[in-house]
């Protein structure tokens, strides 16, 4: 469960801060420029800030407060409530560390980011200025994105004028809902960070992350990992791309290859596995991650959010998860072969 917190918390963060460049006045760009150097803003700044992160599903709603130091080409979040108090989440370069007080151990792992998913956003969806708004004080512009057709997730997102960071960014889903809320509620302009907040501590030790969220594999490599030939699907919804092969390890110790497609902004998991788990997991059906079949509720089936569906073939199992109509993700898995 922590996992899962953890890994909803890194997420919303993502969605609150994304980073780019110098941008002109508001008056001499577009809404989408605008969004573009929000994009990179934060890679070229230094800040101390507060950040509060909450996220929503129809189980359970997660929030976390943390504390940020960045500086060009690192970042440090510190948890200070409620779940996570005490965890600190390092990114320096292509980097990811997570270092654990208690155990006075830090893993390391590595953060895999694509080229061209901001012109997939675009190609997927509009950017429209809705108004002009002050948060903490300063003014920002309210960048609305919407997919092209209706029935797909939005995004509304709060730039700074003055220097693109993004101080404010809700998620909406499918269905209108709010799923993801992160806001600053404090920054330091010009703080005083020393070089060590970025570091791990000398006398730690370093664990390397066999089960790293952020690397990416090669299919014929994942295949020999998990066990068997991994399987792509013959039809995704339009505007989907391939945004990488990941390994994922649930805590029952099953080995699932993670395909994972996404359209600038949405996103569809597709998990393929061994059926021999104890969370089960059998069959084929809808549901908000309920076991099936019995026995214990598998981390995967029961922290995943969106839609669901569960498809058996043999002796794999197919778990398709995302924001999508369950006739979408039918279709998906019915082409899997």
């Amino acid at each position: 469960m922590m996992r899962a917190i953890l890994l909803i918390s890194v997420a919303a963060m993502a969605l609150a801060v994304s980073g780019a460049s110098d941008t002109g006045s508001p008056a001499s760009t577009g809404p989408a420029e605008r969004l573009r150097a929000a994009q990179g803003a934060e890679e070229r700044l230094t800040l101390r800030a507060t950040l509060n992160t909450a996220t929503f599903s129809r189980q359970s709603s997660v929030s976390s407060q943390v504390v940020v130091c960045r500086k060009p080409g690192c970042c440090r979040w510190e948890y200070q409530a409620p779940a996570l108090k005490g965890l600190v989440m390092i990114e320096k370069g292509d980097a990811v560390i997570r270092l654990d007080p208690a155990q006075k151990t830090a893993c390391v792992g590595c953060s895999c980011r694509e080229a061209g998913a901001f012109d997939l956003l675009l190609k997927n969806y509009t950017v429209t200025a809705e108004r002009t708004e002050s948060i903490i004080g300063r003014a920002a512009d309210v960048l609305v994105i919407k997919h092209r057709e209706a029935g797909h997730p939005a995004k509304k997102v709060w730039v700074d004028q003055a220097t693109s960071l993004i101080l404010r960014s809700e998620y909406y889903s499918s269905d209108g809902e709010l799923t993801t809320l992160t806001f600053y509620t404090d920054i330091d302009w010009k703080p005083k960070l020393v070089g060590s907040l970025f570091d791990v501590p000398d006398d730690w030790k370093k664990v390397a992350v066999g089960d790293d969220p952020g690397k990416h594999w090669d299919r014929e490599k994942l295949s020999k990992e998990v066990g068997f030939n991994v399987r792509e699907p013959a039809y995704l919804p339009a505007g989907f791309a391939l945004d990488g092969f990941l390994l994922y390890h649930c805590r029952c110790g099953t080995a699932s290859a993670h395909l994972r497609y996404v359209d600038g902004l949405n996103s569809v998991s597709v998990f393929e596995r061994f059926v021999q788990c104890p969370g089960r997991g059998r069959g084929r059906g809808f549901g908000w991650g309920k076991g099936r079949g019995g026995g214990r509720n598998c981390e995967l089936l029961a922290n995943q959010p969106g839609r669901m569906l569960v498809k058996q073939v043999g002796d794999l199992s197919y778990i398709l998860i995302g924001d999508l109509p369950e006739t979408e993700l039918s279709k998906i898995a019915d082409s899997i072969k």
